[in-house]
C-alpha cells in the first residue's frame, strides 16, 4: 500500500470512530434519529489540525528576498508579450507591481 493510501485508510478508520463516538455521546437528533454526520467536515477538521500542529514545529526564520522586478520596470516592457519571465516572480510582487500602474492610471481606487 502507498503513502496516500495508508493516509487514506487512517482518515478512514478515523472518521468511523468519530462517528461511533458522536452517537456514543448523544450525537441524537430531537427526535430521537441520529444528526445527520458531514464526513468531510470532520476529515478537513482533522487534516487542518495535522497542517497546524506540523506548522508550529517547523517555524522558519523570514527570508528577505531581493525584489525580481527592476523598480524602473514599466508595464509595456513586463506584459507587452508573450514571452515567459526570465525568472518567476513572487505573487505579492506582482500585485504591487499592478496595483501601482493602476493607480497611476486612474484604474485603481
Amino acid at each position: 500500500m502507498d503513502y496516500s493510501a495508508a493516509q487514506s485508510q487512517g482518515s478512514i478508520s478515523s472518521i468511523s470512530t468519530s462517528n461511533q463516538t458522536l452517537y456514543q455521546h448523544g450525537g441524537l437528533g430531537p427526535s430521537g434519529t441520529p444528526e445527520s454526520v458531514n464526513h468531510g467536515l470532520l476529515l478537513w477538521n482533522q487534516t487542518r489540525q495535522h497542517w497546524l500542529s506540523n506548522k508550529k514545529n517547523k517555524t522558519r526564520p523570514r527570508q528577505v528576498r531581493e525584489p525580481k522586478l527592476s523598480w524602473n520596470v514599466t508595464y509595456e516592457s513586463l506584459l507587452g508579450s508573450n514571452k515567459p519571465f526570465p525568472q518567476p516572480v513572487p505573487l505579492s510582487e506582482m500585485v504591487d507591481f499592478l496595483v501601482n500602474v493602476w493607480e497611476q492610471e486612474g484604474m485603481y481606487d
